[in-house]
């Protein structure tokens, strides 16, 4: 059994904010947001994340609809499906699900989806917003969760301090990385990006205030490569087998625990966050001139 002497940062409070007011912000407003999911394929976890997405929604006043592709789709119909799904006035948000299939540029696709519906910022107009600290709404949701879950208690405010992100995804990592160091309050932090091809990574860890792990690998990060009392936010949701169950374990080997001052749980941390703001993100492109609480 490890010791845990991290204080805990549960994503449950901070998302039920998010939820409130975007239940507010829609019950106010004549408009129901709409968002479709174009989703390729039948995928177990696919469907039970969009499964979750629809119940979230349905509770907030979202309309969460879905438009399904065979699974041998080739990008010419996907990009189709994309294209005319954004051109529909009723339609406010747009995501994709990827993966996609083998041969199909992801890139593409994504670049099919309307800047103004991009709620989860895939496509290259939207990371250009990001980086340009522009357009909040239209950031990668798991990226915008992290600063929300930074930016709610003064304690791990990431300002002037040295943050490290450990992963160099267009989901997480390279999008976190530009707006943990935007000149915005909440931000302006001194940010080094790291990935799993970093030498020494272990030096870069241990130096820094806030460490954020974004890898998709279990256990990645070690206790002994952390400094005490660090903050750690840990973005990995891995299925493992324990005891003959499948669970979510994080990219923090649980002995991080024992070293850290602060930790995002996983299940619990980031992921409710994330979909919370998913959701806000929505409600941003539906309203005109709700403007809400962000990065």
């Amino acid at each position: 059994m490890v010791e845990v002497s991290a204080e805990l940062i549960r994503g449950k409070l901070l998302a039920a904010r998010i939820r409130e007011q975007v239940s507010t912000a829609i019950a106010t407003r004549s408009v129901t947001p709409v968002l479709v999911n174009v989703v390729v394929g039948e995928e177990e976890a696919s469907a039970s994340y969009l499964g979750a997405i629809d119940r979230l929604a349905g509770k907030l006043g979202i309309d969460s609809r879905r438009v399904t592709l065979p699974g041998n789709a080739d990008q010419e119909s996907i990009c189709e499906a994309v294209q005319t799904t954004g051109k529909d006035p009723g339609v406010h948000g747009v995501m994709v699900q990827f993966p996609l299939p083998r041969g199909v540029n992801a890139t593409a696709v994504a670049d099919c989806v309307p800047p103004a519906k991009d709620v989860d910022g895939i496509s290259r107009a939207s990371l250009g917003s990001v980086l340009a600290a522009e357009r909040r709404h239209v950031a990668p949701a798991t990226a915008a969760a992290v600063c929300e879950i930074l930016a709610s208690d003064e304690r791990l405010s990431p300002e002037g301090r040295h943050v490290v992100v450990v992963g160099r995804s267009l989901v997480v990592g390279r999008p976190l990385a530009a707006m943990l160091a935007a000149p915005q309050p909440g931000c302006q932090a001194t940010v080094t990006l790291c990935h799993t091809r970093t030498a020494d990574l272990d030096e870069h860890t241990r130096r820094a205030d806030i460490v954020v792990i974004a890898v998709g690998r279990p256990g990645m990060l070690r206790a002994d490569q952390i400094g005490a009392g660090a903050i750690v936010v840990d973005v990995g949701t891995n299925p493992v087998e324990r005891d003959g169950k499948w669970t979510l374990a994080g990219d923090a080997d649980p002995a991080v625990a024992s070293v850290a001052g602060f930790l995002t749980p996983v299940p619990g941390g980031v992921g409710p966050v994330t979909n919370a703001v998913l959701m806000r993100h929505v409600t941003a492109a539906a309203l005109p001139g709700y403007l809400p609480e962000a990065w």
